[in-house]
């Protein structure tokens, strides 16, 4: 097998005799993981945000925006696992 096969479409990976398929399972679980810690960190920064920020307003703004733009690409995500 060379650095990139596919398997049925689906690309395979080939580290020596680690050959690591790429499908759908894996990648809800690196998302999930990802989601996780986008979790924390979006927590940790709104946290910091509502303690130290100085203009109400535009910190108001900062979060709706940076929420409603994280929200959209996770739904991306999804949606290009379920039709991948």
């Amino acid at each position: 097998m060379s650095d990139f096969d596919t398997v049925h479409g689906i690309p395979a990976f080939s580290l020596g005799k680690f050959t690591f398929l790429v499908n759908t399972p894996v990648l809800v679980i690196i998302l999930v993981l990802f989601f996780i810690f986008y979790c924390i960190v979006s927590g940790v920064l709104v946290y910091h945000w509502k303690a130290y920020g100085m203009g109400k307003k535009g910190i108001l703004v900062a979060e709706a925006l940076y929420l409603m733009v994280s929200a959209a690409l996770f739904v991306l995500a999804i949606l290009g696992i379920h039709y991948f």
